[in-house]
């Protein structure tokens, strides 16, 4: 079990508040605390703190408390991967809105189908929870035997935040916008190259079906992760990538940023314009991040979980741990993510079998 606390990997600040009430001193901060004391007297903010304590531990008691007194979070991948840092954000906001120990145990291996496994088998007391991405299951399941089922063996809970991949060229490629990619990928047929962490993984497939959709013919070069494939890019051994490992390039402006894909925007960039507004039907290929239970978990744990990430997801401190770790908020209850992941994994389903990737 790897105990490597959240503060050594972000160096984030937390609220001082306590379990019950960390939207309240968050939401104040340190100068309407201080403007309170002014206006009321040290004494008036002292009542004022007790009475939204008495409220916030009368609405607990009357939700009820959750099921057991420990959660193991598994996390399918390895420690200090952006993965990693989400479960452990996750499980630190956990701990605090519901008063429960939340404990990360990194189970790496096979893509995160040997965690995700784990959880499937594990009993359905809300003892024990997964935070995965969603290509766990969307397009593991297609390629190979991962020793569940993603939707008969899984309770669908939340999903937590996103991160939002983009379509980028290396600087060695003349092109400056969409349009110019496009037009040379058509007149030069063959000799464009792209790289992804592998063989039917998400960045490879989305990749694959947007070439489809442009009519552009390039060579797959796959990596073993995402650092040597933004390497590539910059050294020009592949001419581009899509992946959210090259956001970070873009804001260097060491890459040609293209488009974000599918129907999805970065604030931040405002001038990159998505796939979809240019007439391109192709899949997002978005990561998200979320958080699932063995099947057969009672609703009240459910319930629970669902909604303290959901007023988590409107926290401005979460939010902005979440954006320090390089995702963006993106709450989605129960029923809309289980609908959301069947629909993806019928849309890879079809993808993979015509690549003659599907097992």
């Amino acid at each position: 079990m790897d105990l490597i606390s959240l503060d050594e990997m972000l160096h984030l600040g937390a609220c001082a508040a306590s379990p019950e009430l960390p939207w309240l001193l968050c939401a104040l901060g340190t100068g309407r605390k201080t403007m309170l004391g002014n206006k009321f007297g040290a004494t008036a903010a002292a009542t004022l703190a007790a009475t939204l304590t008495l409220a916030s531990s009368v609405a607990v008691q009357a939700q009820g408390a959750y099921p057991v007194d420990t959660v193991t979070m598994v996390v399918p991948y390895a420690a200090g991967g952006a993965g990693d840092i989400v479960g452990r954000l996750v499980a630190d906001e956990l701990s605090r809105r519901l008063g429960v120990n939340f404990v990360v145990e990194n189970v790496g291996g096979a893509s995160g189908a040997i965690g995700a496994e784990q959880v499937s088998r594990a009993p359905a007391d809300g003892s024990t929870l997964l935070l995965a991405g969603n290509a766990i299951f969307t397009t593991a399941p297609h390629l190979a035997d991962v020793g569940f089922e993603p939707f008969e063996d899984f309770t669908a809970i939340a999903n937590v935040s996103e991160a939002v991949r983009m379509l980028v060229s290396s600087k060695s490629l003349d092109v400056s916008n969409l349009e110019e990619f496009v037009a040379y990928g058509k007149d030069h047929p063959g000799e464009l190259n792209y790289g992804s962490v592998g063989v039917g993984s998400t960045g490879h497939v989305a990749t694959v079906d947007m070439l489809q959709t442009m009519g552009i013919e390039a060579t797959h070069i796959p990596y073993k992760g995402a650092a040597e494939v933004v390497q590539a890019v910059l050294s020009g051994d592949v001419q581009f990538m899509m992946d959210a490992a090259a956001v970070a390039q873009a804001r260097q402006d060491t890459v040609t940023a293209l488009a974000v894909p599918g129907n999805e925007h970065l604030a931040e960039f405002p001038d990159v314009p998505s796939l979809a507004a240019l007439g391109y039907d192709s899949i997002s290929g978005t990561g998200w991040q979320m958080v699932m239970g063995p099947a057969g978990m009672p609703d009240d744990a459910v319930g629970m979980i669902e909604t303290a990430l959901e007023e988590a997801s409107a926290d401005p401190a979460f939010i902005d741990k979440l954006t320090k770790a390089g995702v963006s908020p993106r709450f989605m209850g129960g029923e809309e993510l289980e609908t959301a992941l069947r629909s993806d994994y019928d849309r890879f389903d079809e993808l993979l079998t015509g690549l003659g990737l599907a097992q």
